[in-house]
């Protein structure tokens, strides 16, 4: 009994530590951060970034403190711990190795450099310059090739940060598909031009809706999908994100274009499905470091699944056309089914977040491609902009007219997301393969849809993915949730039918 009792405190205390812990990294990574995207002054910047220094500092000698390192020890392969336990502990030695491995230093010049990088990085997006912004890109992936020789050894240096965001994938993995379905959706694409070449459709020209209204549509199409406002809200920043303090505190953060709803509409459905995710993680795992998605790969998946194969279906406009259109009349002036259409028209953009499904993967082939070139070093950052508008005009067939809407497009170098981009594999086929289950469990999605039966949907999700936040990788979670391991079948399946359906012909299967 003595024994137990010592095992009861001490995991008692470490959790206690854990929350501390955790207050620092959700008010750093989620309030703090979401204050400086949406409304500090521009002038807060030197300040802020101290203050997120110190907090990182913080959070850092917590986690490398004696208290720390011995109650890790204590409880890894402990008999006495239930599964949620023995989680916590794989998940805090895999994050801590991360971390630990960095000198302190080093991480906290690191913490600066991103806190300053993305404010230079916000001024050469306004200015069409990536001259302006180059010395800190080239100081980032310096300090990624530092931090992948910490993390290492691995066969190629970039695996390392492939396994910080998604445990398990490697160059190896990422090559396999790529090869698998660079060379699909190349095809796919060259046949639905040849199709519209023939129909000859052009994009819908949207009339002008305000900001005060998109904000209203963001609104009532989250609140009939399942989003909690009184667990979260929507504000306006320069790029679309979203920043989790616990389940009860989502922060979404949006974009708009008055001349084009479509383009705020759908970041909002994807964050908005990314909230709805992590709103219904169990508040039991507060305290233990898996009150969180398991990956970014996971959490990305769940927003291409709520954007894109809800968002884009059928089913999903049969249902909220009429609402839309109460807010704003003008987009009366087209059918349902040409919005339909509309939105699910294949037209090569020079922008990731606007592109469409079948092209979108074609932008994170030439992301991967480029990453794993600068971490190699056989590309230089001075080199950066030719050689991502030359993959640009081969991969996509256009070119981009400056920095801004080609190399300066993504905030993610200038936030330290490197090695990021790959997840976005792993998102988009497990986005399908739980579409797949979900129809094979609860009947037609498009029926579901039509019937704003979105809490059947949620209600799927959250049994077999939402609730379990991090006690399962993302690998794992996705056989348990599917009934099979991750791969491309249901993707490639999902593209076939969707825009054979779209433009109307089998040629395209």
């Amino acid at each position: 009994m003595r024994g137990n009792s010592n095992y009861e405190a001490r995991l008692a205390d470490f959790k206690d530590l854990i929350s501390k812990i955790e207050y620092l990294k959700c008010t750093l990574n989620s309030l703090v951060y979401w204050d400086k995207l949406t409304y500090m002054p521009s002038e807060g910047i030197e300040y802020r970034t101290k203050v997120m220094s110190f907090m990182a500092e913080q959070q850092y000698r917590f986690m490398s403190s004696s208290r720390f390192i011995g109650h890790v020890r204590y409880f890894e392969g402990n008999k006495k711990n239930d599964p949620i336990t023995d989680s916590m502990i794989s998940r805090i030695r895999r994050s801590s190795e991360y971390i630990n491995k960095i000198p302190e230093e080093e991480y906290k010049r690191y913490i600066e450099l991103i806190a300053m990088s993305e404010q230079v990085w916000q001024q050469a997006k306004a200015e069409k310059n990536f001259d302006l912004f180059k010395p800190y890109l080239d100081r980032i992936f310096c300090t990624f090739r530092k931090f992948a020789q910490y993390w290492g050894p691995t066969e190629d240096p970039y695996d390392a940060l492939l396994g910080y965001y998604e445990n398990g994938l490697t160059v190896n993995k990422v090559d396999e598909l790529v090869s698998e379905l660079k060379p699909f959706l190349i095809e796919m694409l060259r046949k639905v031009k040849e199709k519209q070449k023939d129909c000859g459709k052009k994009p819908l020209i949207m009339p002008k809706v305000d900001g005060a209204r998109q904000q209203a549509i963001w609104k009532t199409v989250l609140s009939d999908m399942g989003f909690r406002f009184e667990a979260g809200r929507v504000d306006i920043g320069s790029h679309p994100t979203i920043l989790a303090n616990s389940p009860s505190d989502v922060r979404i953060v949006n974009s708009y274009r008055e001349e084009d709803l479509r383009s705020g509409l759908f970041n909002v459905l994807h964050a908005g499905g990314k909230g709805i995710y992590q709103q219904s993680i169990s508040k039991e795992l507060l305290g233990t470091f898996l009150a969180e998605v398991p990956s970014f790969a996971l959490e990305e998946g769940i927003g291409r699944f709520y954007e894109n194969i809800l968002g884009r279906s059928q089913g999903f406009w049969k249902y909220f056309y009429d609402k839309i259109c109460s807010i704003a009349p003008e987009l009366k002036k087209f059918t349902e089914r040409e919005f339909y259409e509309d939105i699910n028209m294949v037209s090569p953009s020079l922008i990731r977040i606007e592109a469409d499904q079948m092209t979108y993967l074609l932008h994170i082939i030439i992301r991967y491609e480029i990453e794993r070139e600068l971490i190699n070093q056989r590309l230089t950052v001075d080199g950066l902009p030719d050689a991502w508008n030359q993959k640009y005009e081969d991969y996509l067939g256009i070119r981009p007219a400056n920095d801004s809407e080609g190399v300066l497009q993504d905030i993610h170098w200038a936030s330290g997301y490197v090695g990021y981009f790959p997840a976005y594999f792993v998102s988009n086929l497990a986005a399908a393969q739980m579409s797949a289950a979900i129809e094979k469990d609860c009947g037609s999605l498009n029926g579901l849809m039509v019937e704003g039966r979105f809490d059947i949907i949620n209600d799927w999700l959250k049994e077999k993915v939402f609730r379990y936040g991090a006690i399962y990788d993302t690998e794992e979670l996705i056989e348990r949730a599917t009934g099979r391991p991750l791969d491309s079948k249901d993707y490639i399946d999902y593209l076939r039918e969707k825009f054979s359906e779209v433009y109307k012909s089998n040629a395209i299967l």
